[in-house]
């Protein structure tokens, strides 16, 4: 995030706040010149993406194109772009956690399949981009993400 001030009047007095970093956890500022960390405890939504920059190393391409599901036919997965920092999984778009197939301590390789997710209403693979060991799995099957959320951390 680029550093932003603002100037703000609270109780007839005037500060210049400065917003030095922010992320889905803390904000570092600055107010009248003194630096302060503020922990962001409840900003009123259910969840918020962290914010950090991270650079985007390799992205994966669409695998198949979608095709219509015929009754009875099995619902056919979309495949969208899978953001990776090569040590991280993260959502490509906002959705809902429908089947993680690898638990912690996996080994996986670049274009396994590491979760299922539901984005508007329908069914993406979300896939490795390296090889790797399943480190840690911040969601479960049933939880809500938003685009950009650190799914799965790999070693």
């Amino acid at each position: 995030m680029k550093q932003k001030t603002l100037k703000l009047e609270i109780n007839g007095k005037a500060f210049s706040v400065t917003i030095n970093e922010f992320n889905a956890y803390e904000a570092k500022v600055s107010v009248n010149g003194k630096s302060y960390t503020v922990g962001l405890k409840d900003l009123g939504i259910e969840q918020v993406a962290d914010l950090q920059i991270q650079r985007v190393a390799e992205l994966v391409p669409a695998v198949t194109p979608a095709t219509p599901i015929l009754s009875g036919s099995a619902p056919v997965l979309h495949k969208p772009k899978s953001v990776s920092n090569l040590t991280s999984i993260i959502a490509p778009l906002p959705g809902l956690i429908l089947k993680i197939p690898v638990k912690v301590g996996d080994a996986v390789k670049a274009g396994q399949n590491m979760l299922v997710m539901e984005a508007m209403k329908m069914e993406n693979e979300v896939q490795a981009a390296t090889n790797g060991i399943v480190k840690s799995i911040f969601f479960k099957e049933g939880d809500s993400v938003n685009e950009g959320d650190v799914l799965i951390e790999l070693a």
